[in-house]
């Protein structure tokens, strides 16, 4: 009796260690599963976007010139969530080796990437290709027009874009011996258009005289910069400067604005 006890109990001691190893591997590995990190879930960078001109209202283009800007407009859009990313390395790549970095904010109702590339004299005349990249977290996307000629970027002679756009009408001509001049010119900016208190967008000023220049923003955010005189307001405020030489200078915004960017004009005209 006492020989069949001893086994009895040797054979339950040898369960108990037996199913003890077992729950000690199962543990063992249990940890070892729940310790792999899992991996995140990869995505491509989704990107769309456009390009116009700063001349006419910013309006969708392919053709440019020398002293127009070629403004490339993207969104990207994140593959996991389907979001828009506004922060990332997003940079357009041109075909003459040049990398321009890409900015993102708010632009009139929109929010999206963008950078503006000038167009000079020096600017050699063809196609300009370019591609759109974009870099955020472990996600990457690239943005190619199609091969098409009205999707594809061109840089054409100021005479060959002059005889494929409509003619402007006659600006009425005003006799600058009897025209009214005002030393201070104020100006008013709101999406998209620059004007003065009544509305006008001609400003009339005498040569040789100091000029006080004021802006006041109503509506967006924009600047203000007087071509060939260096004369620019980045803000709302005043700046004073005397022209010397007589002729017709352009007002343009000088920050990025929406849409109609390229509408926000005016003309300073100085006379003798």
């Amino acid at each position: 009796m006492k020989k069949k006890t001893s086994i009895l109990a040797s054979l339950f001691a040898a369960t108990m260690i037996l199913t003890a190893c077992s729950d000690d591997t199962d543990t063992a590995e249990k940890t070892e599963v729940n310790a792999v990190p899992q991996e995140k879930e990869a995505g491509a960078l989704v990107i769309t976007g456009d390009t116009v001109t700063e001349q006419g209202g910013c309006v969708l283009a392919s053709r440019f010139s020398a002293g127009d800007k070629i403004v490339f407009r993207n969104n990207v859009i994140d593959g996991i969530t389907n979001e828009q990313v506004t922060e990332a390395k997003v940079q357009v790549h041109l075909s003459t080796g040049e990398v321009l970095d890409m900015t993102y904010g708010k632009h009139g109702d929109d929010n999206f990437w963008v950078v503006a590339y000038p167009v000079t004299a020096d600017t050699p005349t063809g196609t300009l290709g370019y591609t759109v990249k974009a870099e955020y977290n472990d996600q990457t996307g690239e943005f190619k027009p199609f091969n098409v000629a009205p999707s594809l970027l061109t840089i054409v002679s100021d005479e060959v874009l002059q005889t494929s756009a409509e003619p402007e009408p006659e600006k009425e001509k005003v006799d600058l011996t009897k025209v009214e001049t005002n030393q201070k010119v104020d100006i008013i900016g709101k999406n998209f258009e620059f004007n003065g208190p009544a509305g006008e967008k001609e400003f009339y000023v005498k040569a040789g005289e100091e000029v006080t220049l004021s802006m006041k923003t109503e509506d967006g955010t924009h600047g203000l910069f007087v071509e060939g005189l260096d004369v620019k307001l980045d803000k709302d405020g005043s700046v004073k400067f005397t022209p010397e030489k007589a002729g017709e200078y352009k007002i343009v915004c000088s920050i990025f604005c929406g849409a109609g960017h390229g509408d926000m004009t005016a003309n300073l005209v100085v006379v003798e």
